[in-house]
């Protein structure tokens, strides 16, 4: 169910993440009504890869570092930092997580349950488009950014261009 609350400083800070950027001002307020405020301290888990992801995260203040690999062997994809979200992941199906995401500082997020968003899609299916647009945009941006890092890892001369479109690995 999509309940509506106060929460225009919900609102205000949602219009300038990545994800809801370009959303008309009732549609803001429609996904800050199935958000709340957390808090997180350094170490926290906000995704474990191969799990369900759940939650998805709008970090406001600190921190998170995205991790790959097992127990012995991670490798940092990337750190999230302010008005960046993760694990995009949830936001697909199945929302399985493909990487770890763990606080690296104490910190704070706006976060907001797969289920309500999902509900939200299916009475907003005009939210639900501009986001899951907004998110492939991001996941390929992260993903070309992972690769290049990985190649760089071993030497490879390898550099992806941004503007090419499919066939990149």
């Amino acid at each position: 169910m999509v309940y509506r609350v106060g929460v225009q400083h919900i609102s205000a800070f949602l219009q300038e993440v990545d994800i809801f950027r370009g959303l008309s001002d009732r549609h803001i307020q429609r996904i800050a009504a199935v958000s709340k405020e957390a808090r997180f301290s350094a170490g926290d888990y906000l995704g474990i890869q191969n799990e369900m992801g759940s939650e998805l995260y709008v970090i406001r203040r600190g921190r998170v570092t995205v991790t790959t690999g097992g127990d012995d062997a991670k490798i940092v994809v990337r750190t999230v930092s302010e008005r960046e979200t993760v694990p995009v992941a949830v936001l697909f199906e199945p929302p399985l997580m493909v990487t770890t995401a763990r606080a690296a500082t104490d910190g704070d997020a706006i976060v907001m349950p797969r289920v309500g968003l999902m509900e939200l899609f299916d009475i907003e299916p005009a939210i639900g488009v501009h986001i899951y647009k907004a998110a492939c945009s991001v996941v390929a941006s992260r993903y070309r950014y992972a690769l290049n890092r990985l190649a760089n890892s071993i030497g490879a001369p390898v550099q992806l261009d941004p503007r090419w479109r499919g066939a990149e690995v």
